[in-house]
């Protein structure tokens, strides 16, 4: 069974301006790289559930944390994403698996549609 949100659009766009305008166009660029996972899942559009993600390296003494592999659809900065992001129990980002940008909704609804 595949669940799908969709969420609203803009909020992207809207964080983007808000970081040029506080930090400058260079050092907003650089915050963006250094917090693509959290910047690319607020401003998601559609998301689907990929299933359970389990650690292959797991300790008995280290308590692996419960997350989901979630595929994304974002629009960000008038880019649109795809990409697959770890996000934890609370429905935050966790990590970002792998993230790809396209200039057109479509090529990135045909990479969000494709994503495993």
């Amino acid at each position: 069974m595949n669940m799908m949100t969709t969420i609203e659009r803009r909020r992207g766009d809207m964080q983007a301006e808000w970081l040029r305008a506080e930090f400058g166009a260079v050092i907003a660029a650089r915050i963006f790289e250094a917090e693509a996972a959290d910047f690319l899942w607020e401003a998601r559009v559609r998301e689907r559930y990929l299933g359970q993600h389990f650690d292959v390296i797991c300790d008995e003494d280290d308590a692996s944390e419960d997350v989901s592999r979630i595929a994304f659809l974002s629009h960000f900065d008038g880019s649109w994403y795809a990409g697959i992001s770890l996000v934890d129990g609370e429905g935050v980002a966790a990590d970002l698996l792998w993230k790809h940008q396209f200039d057109t909704v479509f090529e990135a609804e045909l990479a969000f549609d494709r994503a495993r």
